[in-house]
């Protein structure tokens, strides 16, 4: 029996950091501090988006204050993750240790697919947050007034409107740690996609159960009914006892996903209606900012690169569990069906044809899928055009 699971791994060194910061309460702490501690975050976190939305309204550059505009846009996203640390820990931790997530496997080479997904992903995480931790960082450090003559803030905003010193460093201070904590943040978009990988993997085991139906040897098929013998159990087909296991797991499968799909709602609204703007401000603030500053022209491909990321792999995630799930079908009728009884088919042909309904997550009216992300970024294309217009 193979395992895979969350515990031990990179993703729950992410959880740890959360309670290590004080995001998340421990159970040993009293109700009323826990109370305290999300009141606390809830506001300071959302001071940062009002940060970015003030200095666009009253910023003379017209660059800038686009740029800020959007920096408002990502941060009033990212807040909205912040809102899931703080009063949805409950639901994040059930999904990410549900037993879903936690796939138990009895065939090596499944095991040896199923570890090779998990090693890719991970691969691909692992540059994603190294990223982010090192930025963040260095953004910070290089716009202090020792390295820079200039009094930029930490992600390139001048404060042109302000004059005051003292104004100067409070706010370089509040950039600095809501910088810091956002990165934090964000690694709730880690934990997510590790869910909906996991959810896609999950709907392939089931079709590769489903698919070994009826092909077990004769020798494991007279020991089960020997067993059934002994305690005088109903000799029925060995074909409906596994099928009856897999469409259960089948229908939990189905459950999980609607739950989740449900919780996560507001976040992935939030996305797909955020994310063609911002897109399209990314590639005007590349297309037409000043190349003196290579810090912020690359400043401006990292924001491009980072908000792509977070709404494509949403989407391809997504899509994924789609197309594993209408594999079900196919998978089914590869089983040995053909073989059994009348009463027994008739089961074949009712579950093909639920098989054939592959889950689509959809969110009011748009569905998850890499057809959703293309009109995103059709759209996205149509607002640079509008805007470029008016350069």
């Amino acid at each position: 029996m193979f395992t895979f699971q969350v515990n031990g791994t990179l993703l729950q060194h992410f959880v740890n950091l959360f309670y290590q910061l004080g995001i998340w309460g421990s159970d040993e702490e009293s109700n009323f501090r826990k109370i305290g501690k999300k009141l606390t975050h809830t506001f300071y976190g959302a001071l940062f988006p009002i940060f970015f939305a003030t200095n666009a309204l009253l910023c003379t550059d017209r660059n800038e204050s686009i740029f800020s505009a959007q920096a408002a846009i990502i941060v009033m996203v990212l807040y909205v993750k912040f809102s899931y640390l703080l009063f949805k820990k409950p639901e994040i931790l059930a999904f990410l240790h549900d037993t879903i997530v936690v796939h138990s496997i009895e065939n090596l080479d499944e095991y040896e697919h199923t570890n090779k997904k998990i090693k890719k992903f991970m691969g691909f995480v692992r540059p994603y947050c190294f990223a982010f931790f090192l930025t963040a960082p260095l953004i910070i450090v290089l716009k202090l007034p020792i390295f820079s003559d200039d009094k930029v803030l930490p992600v390139f905003i001048s404060l042109s409107w302000n004059d005051s010193e003292v104004i100067y460093w409070l706010a370089y201070t509040f950039v600095s740690l809501s910088t810091s904590l956002y990165v934090v943040v964000n690694l709730l978009t880690t934990l997510i996609w590790y869910i909906m990988l996991n959810y896609s993997i999950e709907y392939e085991l089931v079709g590769n159960k489903l698919s070994r139906l009826g092909h077990k040897n004769a020798r494991t098929r007279g020991k089960m009914v020997k067993i059934q013998e002994s305690f005088e159990l109903p000799q029925r087909s060995m074909f409906v006892e596994e099928l009856i296991v897999l469409i259960k797991a089948y229908r939990n499968l189905i459950i999980t996903i609607e739950r989740f799909t449900s919780c996560f709602t507001t976040l992935f609204l939030c996305q797909i209606v955020t994310s063609g703007i911002v897109i399209c401000a990314s590639v005007y603030n590349i297309a037409f900012s000043s190349n003196d500053n290579i810090l912020q022209t690359e400043l401006y491909v990292a924001i491009l690169v980072y908000v792509f990321f977070d709404i494509f792999l949403v989407m391809y995630l997504a899509n994924g569990i789609t197309v594993a799930s209408d594999r079900l079908a196919y998978c089914f009728f590869e089983s040995n069906w053909i073989e059994q009884t009348q009463s027994c088919k008739k089961y074949v042909l009712i579950m093909g044809e639920a098989f054939k309904r592959p889950q689509r997550l959809v969110i009011l009216i748009y569905p998850l899928n890499l057809e959703t992300f293309m009109t995103i970024i059709n759209g996205a294309y149509t607002m640079f055009n509008i805007l470029k217009s008016f350069q």
